[in-house]
């Protein structure tokens, strides 16, 4: 995994989530998708730290609520990204 690739993972979840989300909804969602996404690699935990902290330094992100994500499991994420996008498709 490098910066680029992160970067442009987490803006292609920002671009394609639902419109009617809040711009803080909208940022937890792209930011649950790359961890999400990094915890299928089955990276060691430090290195998935390391490269979401790289990535909020890159997107100004919230670091309050990336380290509640990491602290997600992986059935937790997806039940929040689910979540997230019925909230935005108004189900």
């Amino acid at each position: 995994m490098n910066d680029d690739f992160l970067r442009g993972y987490y803006q292609g979840a920002v671009e394609t989530a639902p419109a009617s989300l809040s711009a803080y909804d909208t940022a937890t969602l792209a930011m649950t998708m790359v961890v999400q996404h990094l915890r299928h690699t089955n990276l060691p935990e430090e290195r998935i730290t390391d490269l979401v902290n790289h990535l909020l330094f890159a997107t100004a992100g919230d670091p309050t609520t990336a380290a509640r994500l990491l602290e997600l499991t992986k059935a937790e994420l997806e039940s929040l990204a689910a979540r997230l996008m019925a909230k935005g498709l108004g189900k």
